[in-house]
């Protein structure tokens, strides 16, 4: 998919998308009434949600060898879904990287609202009885499960300290849902980290449930006026919300899954103008300037 593609995609989105945005003062506003007093994200949260960010972008901008502090060994490409993404490796995080692509085809968006539950199989992962998952995620992550877990598997024999992350934006972030239980579930012996930044729900409670009872942990990382993240509200999400406006100062680490200070309380639906902005990371441009090819 070529840039004024994905760049005319997304815009196609955005005007058909009317939901309101709310504005900073008001998420200001709302942030100032919280009891916690810790409710505030650290500077390292703020620090992996912005390169969680990074990456994610890299994955649009279709990086061949390096992004950002990442060394690209594996691109993952199926034609038939359209899965796309990278694996690689950090020295300097000591990660291995499973970066997952957002929306920027048809098939995409079509993927993007196939909301019919489906009880998942793939190799290595058990799931519970009950567990189900939107055929839209089911289906792309199907067709690469099998290359991740082996190109994964051949790096943790390279660097067998380093810990397991993967990420993703949009489309991707939620595609890192089923990512985050897969690796862990096939590598036990590791702490899997990831981070779903502006993903969509994608299956029931069951499925919820057993995503939260993973080694590791899993971030939703959530813009400031962004309308994916309450998309698909039949459906279940996991892992521990962050929402803000761009800065470690405006992030917040939120209360369950529908905290109404953080995605839940901003009135929006589909792909607005928040959806294009993650953690400081411009999601269609920024990904270019961390790409080695």
């Amino acid at each position: 998919m070529h840039f004024n593609q994905m760049f005319a995609a997304l815009a196609a989105c955005l005007l058909v998308s009317a939901a309101p945005t709310p504005s900073i003062v008001d998420y200001a506003v709302r942030i100032e009434k919280r009891s916690v007093p810790d409710f505030l994200a650290s500077v390292d949260e703020f620090n992996e949600l912005h390169r969680a960010a990074q990456l994610s972008a890299a994955a649009y901008a279709g990086c061949s060898k390096g992004a950002f502090d990442v060394t690209i060994v594996q691109q993952i490409d199926n034609a038939t879904t359209d899965t796309q993404g990278y694996i690689g490796y950090s020295p300097s995080w000591k990660r291995i990287t499973v970066a997952l692509r957002g929306s920027t085809a048809l098939i995409d968006f079509e993927n993007d609202l196939d909301t019919t539950l489906v009880t998942p199989t793939l190799s290595g992962v058990k799931f519970p009885i009950g567990a189900q998952v939107m055929h839209g995620i089911q289906s792309p992550w199907s067709s690469v499960h099998d290359l991740v877990i082996s190109t994964v598997k051949s790096l943790i024999v390279q660097y067998p300290d380093y810990t397991v992350e993967a990420t993703g934006h949009s489309l991707g972030g939620s595609l890192t849902y089923l990512a985050h239980i897969a690796l862990a579930q096939n590598f036990p012996e590791k702490s899997v980290i990831s981070n779903a930044m502006a993903a969509f729900a994608i299956g029931n409670a069951e499925f919820a449930a057993f995503g939260d009872s993973q080694k590791g942990h899993l971030r939703r990382g959530n813009n400031l006026g962004d309308g994916v993240p309450n998309d698909n509200p039949q459906f279940t999400h996991y892992g521990v919300e962050f929402y803000g406006s761009g800065t470690a100062a405006s992030t917040v680490k939120c209360t369950g899954e529908l905290d109404r200070t953080c995605s839940a309380g901003n009135n929006a639906t589909g792909i607005t103008l928040g959806h294009l902005s993650s953690f400081g990371v411009n999601v269609i441009f920024d990904g270019f300037g961390g790409c080695k090819n």
